[in-house]
């Protein structure tokens, strides 16, 4: 089974890398339907669990969730992982049928006076169905009746039913426990949804639900990933290494006392999950470095920066998605440590000491790598950062020069113009003087100096032409001041893109 594991992981990092320039997938929480509100039915689930909270359960909602039959598939395929008497087995495709006699097989065991622990899990996943109706876009692949029957058998918190039916919320793992009149633990249950690692795929995120029931000694566990997750192939192959082989394989009877042994394992799976793209994130980022660095040294084709600009800003979302994950992923594994502390006095009756720490521990260092790969995404987001604020130190730089090339030249002309004014402002007197005496209306021939008397008729022409130039000039300035100023203020902007395209060689 190594060489299978060993397959898995390649197949998914290659699927990571050649999805590394997919677009984003259209967002699931467009296509949700409002749930129905119903009158409630006391007599139906989540009324009758022990898992209900009033104060934070709507038990309303949850009823109406279970009425749509768009939320379930017509029949039941799923899969069951049972450790009962220190032998593991792993039962593919089981219907309803097979659902209901796991049930009564679990019921006559659970009458013993003294049981041996169990652990039971339950694969089921999420498919997108032909039409819409589901309450979020996705169908559970366990039917309404055997969903109903799963819900009410484990008492399981109704917080979990969204879960259950792919609504990627992201909420608060939850630790919720029943206790006798003596204040023992009597049941504690634990659930969560793992963050999703890789954003470029449209994948649906691990929701895990658990609970322990002590007296039965009973650990239940309901695993919920998308149809097409390889990692859920991977935890069973992991679980069938460990726990399907004879009974001379001690591993098998030493770990599972610990309840919180598969959420480990899954815990561990999902933070795998981060180290593919982690890698495909730290080598874009170098590869912008080295070509920043390369600008830097040798300035050539501004549209090179602009490229780098969009591939970092690219890079800075990735990070920031992937530290909320992070986060995510400590915050799963803090909660997740207390409600294993729960158990303690439980398992050390039993003397289980070394299976409680072994967990513990593990549980400890999925926590501080997940606040390891925080900081190494924290340094990649500021290391971008620094090479983004060079790429805008060489822009400014460059425009800067550029300025002052256009200064220059400015002056230059402005020089040229100083002198070609001079030069017109020496001859436009004598040319003004030559071009009046120069008209019909004076005469100089035979020494004798006369005007005309039609001399009134230049100034007549003159003086209305050029007070009508200077009103049409006067008015088209004000029209054009006037067309620009509301353009600016006024107009709605839609994006600065926008107003840079729409302003392209135009004068402001």
């Amino acid at each position: 089974m190594a060489p299978k594991s060993t397959t898995l992981q390649l197949q998914q990092q290659v699927s990571v890398t050649a999805n590394e320039q997919r677009p984003p997938p259209t967002r699931l929480a467009r296509h949700y339907v409002a749930v129905e509100r119903q009158d409630l039915d006391f007599s139906l689930y989540p009324s009758n669990v022990e898992s209900l909270v009033p104060k934070i359960h709507d038990i309303q909602y949850s009823q109406g969730i279970l009425r749509n039959d768009r939320n379930f598939s017509p029949r039941t395929n799923c899969e069951i992982f049972k450790f009962v008497h220190g032998q593991g087995s792993l039962v593919k495709d089981v219907d309803d049928i097979g659902v209901d006699k796991y049930l009564v097989e679990t019921t006559k065991r659970s009458q013993v006076k003294h049981p041996e622990p169990e652990t039971h899990v339950i694969f089921c996943s999420l498919v997108k169905p032909a039409t819409q109706g589901p309450n979020f876009r996705l169908q559970s692949s366990l039917s309404r009746y055997t969903a109903n029957n799963l819900l009410d058998y484990y008492h399981i918190s109704p917080q979990f039913l969204p879960f259950l039916l792919g609504e990627p919320n992201y909420g608060s793992p939850g630790s919720f426990s029943s206790y006798d009149v003596y204040g023992y633990v009597q049941r504690t249950e634990f659930f969560c949804q793992h963050p999703r690692w890789n954003i470029l795929e449209n994948q649906q995120p691990w929701s895990i639900y658990m609970t322990f029931d002590i007296q039965a000694r009973r650990t239940f566990y309901l695993v919920v990933t998308g149809v097409n997750c390889s990692k859920t192939a991977l935890v069973k192959d992991r679980l069938f290494q460990t726990f399907c082989r004879n009974e001379d394989h001690n591993l098998s009877r030493r770990s599972f006392e610990d309840p919180f042994f598969i959420h480990t394992l899954i815990a561990h799976e999902s933070l795998n999950d981060l180290k593919p793209v982690m890698t495909v994130l730290r080598t874009n980022l170098y590869d912008q470095l080295d070509e920043v660095d390369a600008y830097a040294k040798k300035p050539s084709d501004r549209r090179k920066l602009e490229k780098l600009t969009t591939e970092l800003h690219e890079i800075s979302q990735n990070a920031d998605s992937l530290l909320a994950s992070a986060d995510m992923a400590i915050m799963v594994s803090d909660r997740m440590l207390e409600s294993h502390q729960i158990i303690q006095q439980q398992l050390f009756a039993f003397s289980k000491y070394d299976e409680y720490h072994k967990t513990a521990d593990a549980l400890s260092y999925l926590r501080y790598s997940a606040q390891t790969h925080k900081r190494w995404l924290t340094s990649y987001k500021n290391r971008k950062d620094i090479a983004m604020n060079l790429v805008y130190n060489l822009v400014t730089q460059q425009d800067a020069y550029t300025n002052i090339l256009i200064a220059r030249e400015a002056k230059r002309d402005g020089a040229s113009m100083k002198i070609i004014a001079a030069l017109t402002t020496f001859f436009l007197p004598a040319t003004f003087v030559a071009t009046i005496f120069g008209m019909s209306f004076f005469d100089f021939q035979s020494g004798v100096y006369s005007v005309s008397k039609n001399i009134w008729i230049y100034a007549a022409v003159t003086l209305p032409l050029m007070i009508i130039t200077i009103l049409v000039w006067w008015m088209w300035d004000r029209i054009s001041d006037v067309k620009h100023t509301k353009k600016l203020s006024f107009t709605r902007r839609e994006s600065v893109t926008d107003d840079i395209e729409a302003l392209k060689g135009k004068v402001l």
